[in-house]
Order: structure tokens, then C-alpha cells, then sequence
């Protein structure tokens, strides 16, 4: 194949005119023309072509010296007569927000000023002589960096005002990534002085405003209603959750199949797919695009988390990490291949976003980091089943989950212990989960009357260690009863595992040793290995392990 491979163009003019690979999303344009409201939010996650997607339309409605119909010869959205009328006749303000990410916040408001002085420099040799006084002195303070920052929250809309003065035409306001200066607001302790400039910024130029034919605004999420938006009664707001422009941000399966033909990757298509595919926006199954051009351009084409490599996410990585039995509870079941149940709220305040789990998991799919299977309706609010969507993903969680560990448990005593147990070795077993235990209940500064946390500690430690070996499965029904973790080997002549888990008080008179028994005697008596035998495990060993305060009981029975 000729053409070459994108990663990181996101001029759309750049692309077309040096000969990139370019998955034709033009007919993104007619869907923009035809959508009756004003303003359109369209949040998906980050490096999904949204900034791709805005220099598109930038390039198509700008009134311009130079014709760039040529941008757009040989795409489906040449064939449209009507639509091409309107290619290159209006005045277009683009900006991106991408790089205003300062950890101060006169660090992020010069970030802004920047991007802002920029676009009036550009524009100035069209404007500027056709300006009063006044208002070249209101030009001049962006320009000559003489402006504070009540002038800059009046800049864009006075931008748009000149613009329609002069062309008689009204503005396209293309507005990319808004809330990345608020994701480092919230990260760096500036939240409540950000969300109020970008209120007043995009409320001047967006809010009842007559020199405004259309705002495009891009991001990751809906900053709430109430901090951002609260103004703008024309907001049509298009989540990844509607069905409404579901495949222009991301390849579709169609344009999956066209690019394994044109560059041979017929072979390679079910890697492709538990890699980057699994995505869902509407009911349309979407690939991760950044991903797949990297895998495309990797000379060995490996799958390797290219997608995840590109941001810190220590947002993601520190809530991911919470430590509540139920919240890891949770994980575990999204970790081992499962679905959790929850309703998602489209309208985010960042501030409160570890005040419900609702919160938490709304982020996680509208970052990208989870995925909706299935809506359930309900009377008021709907519910969604959610799973983790591919193996790129997974491996985030993986490698931020193991990375925990490491530092609750220790790295050494962890892979020791499941090396132990997959060896059958189950006096080092023992003897290295009592250490487990007194380094869980530390870390969590905890008196010794949780010990959940144990529990949960070590599932997540199979599942991110041992998952290439077993199939991990937690509380689900077997034979008569519930069985606490149930280890499958994947190779059939290796053992197999059953735990049960059992917690004592310190008040309580019942011994370890007795309830160890206890244990040992349910897995016999509930049949747990049924399901084990069933999948043809010859070599089955059950595990009772006994916690009560800070101490300790383990012991072994072959089944």
C-alpha cells in the first residue's frame, strides 16, 4: 500500500494533501448540516478522531481566498450536490483546548490566552482594517498580551461578531477537547476558577447568540449541567451512549474489513479484534483507531497497549485502586470476563466524582475504560450492563491492579505465594499468606476486623497473575452451594483449586482449627469440585483458609 499511515495527523488538510491513509468520515459533514440544533456536544474518548473529525468541517465551511474543494474529491461526501454548496462559505474560529493541561492555574489561563492570541494573529490581516478604534483596542489586548482575563472570556464572541460584520455570514464555532483544562483543574486544585472561565467563554459565544450558525464542541465528558452548560438552552448533548453520529469517531467493522484488504490483514483480523475491538457507541461496534494505525505501522504487528501508553490516567489508575470490598468486588468480576450492573450518569461533576460509585463507573465508560453490553429499562432511569471491552483495555487493568499489589503486598511475597500454591507446595502457601495477611490489614490500617480486604487482596492477585494459566472464578453457584474462588487450569493435567474463606471474630469462642474444619468439611459436603470434575481437572485440591483478627489458619485436602 502506497499511502501512508496517519498516526498523530489531525489536520484534515494535511492528511489529504500528503497523501495519508484516510478512512473516508466525510459524510460526518452532512450529519452536522442536517441536525437542526445549534450547538451539538459530542463527547468520546480521547484520540478517537475528534480533533480529525473538527478540522474536517473547518476545512469544508471556511470561506477561504484558495478553493480546498479539492480536500475533498474522491470521498463519499463529494457526491452530495447539496450539500457541497455548502463547502467554503462561512467564517470558521477553530480552537483546540488539547494543551491547556497547566498545573497552576496562571499556568492554564497563559495556555488559553495563547491559543486565543494565536487565532486573532491569524485572523488579523482580514479584520483588523475594518475596525473602529474601540474596537481595535479591544483586538489589541489578546494580541499584545496587554488583556486580563475578563477580557479573554469575551474574546471568542467578539471574534464572531467582527466575523459576521465583515461577511455578512454567520460563524462556525468549532470548540475541540473543552474539558481538558478542567480535568486539570480538578487534577491540580483549580477546579471552581476553570469551570467559571470556560462557563463564561462558551456561554458568550455559544448562549442566544446571533452571530453563531453552529457550535461543534468536543471532549471526553459532559461537564454537568449545572457547572458548564447550565446557560446554553440550544445544547444538543450526543453522548457515545446514542445511536446519533455512532460511526464517525472510531472504525467501524466495515471500514475494518476495507483496511485488512488494503494492507493484507486478513490473517490478523480475530487479533484485531480482541485487541481493539469491543467499543459501543449506540449499538454500533467500534475499533479503537489510534490503535489499530499503530499496530499498522509496528514493523513486527504485535498487539501491545499502544491506545493505553498515551496518558498518564492517574485519575483513572488511583480510582481503579479504591479499596472497598465491594468496589473490588466489582473489579474482580469485570477482571475475570463478567458484567456488573449500574445506572450511568451522563452529566459529571468532577469534584464529586468518588461521591457515589455511579459516578466512577460513568467516567470509566465514557473514557473508554469500560464498555455498555446491554440498557435495561426501568421506570425512571435506565440500567446498563458493563464489561471491560478488549484486551488492551484488560491489560490496563491488569498492569494498574498488579502495581497495587505490589505495593500492599510486595511484589516478591506475591508471585512466591501463587507460585506456591500452583506447585502445590501448601506449607510455603501458608506461610506466605499469614504474611499476606498482616501486609493487607497494615496497609489498610486496619485492626485485623476486615478481612474482606484479604480476600478481595488475593483474588485480585490471581487475576492479574495467574489468568494465563487458569480461569478464575469467585462466588458463583456449584453443586449444592457457593464456593468462595474456584481456580480452572487451562491445561487439564494441571491441579485444580477450590477456597473457602472463613471469618471469625475475636469474640466469638469458635477456634481457627475449628472453623478451618468447618471449611474443609463444606467444600466436601456442598460438592464443590463438580464443576471442576465436569471440565475434566483430574488433580483437584480443596483450601480452607481461616482468618480471625491477624492470625492465620490454612489447610489442604486433595478432592
Amino acid at each position: 500500500m502506497s499511502h501512508k499511515l496517519p498516526i498523530g495527523v489531525s489536520d484534515f488538510r494535511k492528511l489529504r494533501e500528503n497523501d495519508y491513509y484516510y478512512v473516508d468520515k466525510s459524510l460526518f459533514v452532512k450529519e452536522v448540516i442536517n441536525r437542526s440544533s445549534e450547538v451539538l456536544l459530542l463527547p468520546r474518548p480521547r484520540r478517537f478522531g475528534k480533533t480529525l473529525n473538527l478540522s474536517l468541517l473547518r476545512y469544508f465551511f471556511e470561506k477561504r481566498e484558495d478553493s480546498l474543494a479539492h480536500l475533498f474529491k474522491g470521498l463519499a461526501i463529494e457526491q452530495d450536490a447539496q450539500i457541497m454548496q455548502h463547502q467554503g462559505q462561512y467564517p470558521v474560529i477553530f480552537l483546540t483546548f488539547k494543551s491547556c493541561k497547566g498545573s497552576t492555574i496562571e499556568e492554564c489561563f497563559y495556555q488559553i490566552h495563547q491559543i486565543l492570541k494565536t487565532v486573532y494573529l491569524e485572523y488579523k490581516p482580514i479584520v483588523y482594517q475594518t475596525l473602529s478604534q474601540e474596537e481595535r483596542q479591544d483586538y489589541d489586548l489578546i494580541t499584545q498580551d496587554k488583556g486580563q482575563r475578563g477580557h479573554w472570556g469575551n474574546a471568542l464572541s467578539f471574534l464572531m461578531r467582527l466575523f459576521h460584520q465583515q461577511t455578512g455570514k454567520r460563524v462556525i464555532v468549532l470548540l475541540d477537547e473543552y474539558d481538558t483544562p478542567i480535568h486539570a483543574g480538578q487534577e491540580h486544585g483549580y477546579y471552581e476558577e476553570i469551570v467559571l472561565f470556560m462557563k463564561i467563554l462558551l456561554g458568550n459565544a455559544l448562549k442566544d447568540n446571533s452571530d453563531l450558525e453552529k457550535g461543534i464542541v468536543t471532549g471526553v465528558l459532559r461537564i454537568a449541567k449545572e457547572s458548564i452548560f447550565s446557560d446554553l438552552n440550544n445544547l444538543d448533548v450526543l453522548s457515545l451512549l446514542r445511536s446519533e453520529f455512532d460511526d464517525y469517531f472510531g472504525f467501524t467493522e466495515a471500514e475494518i474489513d476495507k483496511l485488512s484488504q488494503d494492507f493484507s490483514l486478513a490473517e490478523l483480523l480475530d487479533t484485531l479484534k480482541k485487541w481493539y475491538n469491543g467499543y459501543l457507541f449506540g449499538n454500533r461496534v467500534i475499533y479503537n483507531p489510534w490503535s489499530i494505525i499503530s499496530f499498522l505501522m509496528s514493523e513486527d504487528r504485535f498487539p501491545r497497549p499502544y491506545w493505553i501508553n498515551t496518558a498518564s490516567d492517574s485519575l483513572l489508575r488511583d480510582i481503579i485502586t479504591r479499596t472497598e470490598p465491594d468496589f473490588q468486588e466489582q473489579m474482580e468480576t469485570l477482571l475475570a470476563g463478567g458484567t456488573i450492573t449500574t445506572p450511568l450518569n451522563e452529566n459529571i461533576v468532577l469534584r464529586d466524582l468518588e461521591s457515589s460509585e455511579e459516578n466512577i463507573w460513568s467516567l470509566l465508560v465514557f473514557s473508554g475504560y469500560l464498555k455498555p453490553v446491554k440498557m435495561i429499562p426501568q421506570r425512571l432511569r435506565p440500567l446498563y450492563e458493563l464489561a471491560i471491552p478488549n484486551l488492551e483495555v484488560h491489560s490496563f487493568y491488569e498492569e494498574t491492579l498488579f502495581n497495587w499489589l505490589q505495593n500492599t503486598v510486595g511484589s516478591q511475597r506475591l508471585q512466591k505465594l501463587l507460585q506456591a500454591l500452583t506447585k502445590t507446595d501448601f506449607k510455603t502457601f501458608a506461610e506466605l499468606l499469614k504474611e499476606m495477611v498482616l501486609a493487607v490489614l497494615s496497609f489498610h490500617d486496619t485492626a485485623g476486623e476486615e478481612p474482606e480486604r484479604v480476600y478481595h487482596a488475593f483474588v485480585l492477585g490471581l487475576l492479574t497473575h495467574l489468568m494465563d494459566r487458569y480461569l478464575i472464578r469467585s462466588n458463583r453457584e456449584s453443586g449444592y452451594g457457593r464456593y468462595d474462588v474456584l481456580m480452572i487450569p487451562h491445561q487439564k493435567t494441571e491441579p485444580g483449586f477450590i477456597f473457602e474463606f472463613k471469618k471469625v471474630n475475636k469474640s466469638k469462642e469458635k477456634s481457627g482449627n475449628e472453623a478451618l474444619k468447618s471449611a474443609l468439611k463444606q467444600i466436601q459436603d456442598q460438592q464443590y469440585a463438580v464443576e471442576l470434575r465436569s471440565q475434566g481437572v483430574k488433580t483437584i485440591w480443596g483450601i480452607g483458609v481461616v482468618v480471625k483478627g491477624k492470625k492465620v489458619w490454612v489447610e489442604s485436602l486433595l478432592l
